[in-house]
């Protein structure tokens, strides 16, 4: 019985597909909002330091959202799905590759 239960567990672990957020509909996301759950909602949580935009390009943003969780602060814990395309938003608006890329943190935001 052990033996079974070791085996489903094995199996169930590289069956198990890698956590990543969804980003469709980011388009609609609300940047303000995105910057608060960037900068403070999930600096409750985390003590990681939370990068800036500016420090990423769009397309490596999308990575970690989507496939490279580890690379988040936290692992990307402090953030969840609910949230996520407006953080998407955010960082994608103020990316190093954008029009207004963001390279230090807002003073409103702690």
């Amino acid at each position: 019985m052990k033996k079974f239960l070791l085996v489903s567990m094995v199996a169930l672990f590289f069956t198990i597909p890698s956590f990543a957020f969804d980003l469709s509909g980011w388009e609609n996301g609300n940047v303000a909002r995105g910057q608060w759950a960037w900068f403070t909602g999930q600096a409750r949580d985390c003590k990681d330091p939370i990068p800036v935009p500016g420090t990423h390009t769009r397309a490596e943003w999308q990575q970690m959202l989507t496939s490279d969780k580890g690379k988040l602060p936290c692992g990307g814990s402090g953030l969840n799905q609910r949230i996520i395309g407006h953080v998407y938003k955010f960082l994608y608006e103020h990316a190093s590759d954008s029009d207004n890329p963001m390279n230090q943190k807002p003073e409103s935001c702690g």
